[in-house]
């Protein structure tokens, strides 16, 4: 049975507003860029409804319409980032804010290699279609995201050590 596009935005809008949440680092964006996604999606459905993952394809949607909005802006990094807004289910505020800064820290295909795998649970081969790259590429992505986060977590431990003095 195949699915209308409000059935489709229903079932999907959760997991791409999570995908979108952790590559624009604000629940702001994240909303307009989930509604640019299901817009662009929703003005091909006619002829992509027949597509085998239209997941998969909104997702890379999502994906490119960041990495443009970016390339647009020419967002400077800032040393110290906002603090994001509250939620409900936040974890403890300074990892968050930690986390949020080190996953904007990350260059565009690494952050999307990464929240795929561990927020989205994808295959390798589903990042890699996304990122329109081969699986060996996205493995790489992958990696190189996680030694970045490694590294700046070890850094963020050790910036606490000192600040605690010890």
């Amino acid at each position: 049975m195949e699915l209308g596009f409000d059935e489709f935005a229903a079932v999907e809008s959760t997991r791409l507003f999570g995908l979108a949440r952790v590559l624009c680092g604000n629940e702001h964006d994240a909303w307009d860029l989930t509604q640019d996604t299901l817009a662009r999606v929703s003005a091909r459905w006619d002829r992509l409804a027949h597509h085998d993952n239209m997941g998969a394809y909104a997702r890379t949607t999502l994906a490119n319409l960041h990495k443009n909005s970016r390339r647009r802006r020419r967002e400077l990094l800032v040393a110290e980032p906002p603090d994001p807004p509250a939620t409900e289910d936040q974890g403890p505020p300074a990892l968050d804010a930690w986390l949020d800064a080190a996953m904007r820290a990350l260059p565009h295909r690494q952050r999307v290699a990464v929240a795929l795998t561990y927020l989205e649970d994808q295959p390798i081969t589903e990042v890699a279609e996304i990122l329109g790259c081969g699986v060996a590429t996205a493995k790489t992505h992958l990696a190189r995201g996680r030694d970045a986060l490694r590294r700046a977590a070890e850094a963020a431990r050790a910036s606490e050590t000192l600040d605690r003095g010890m």
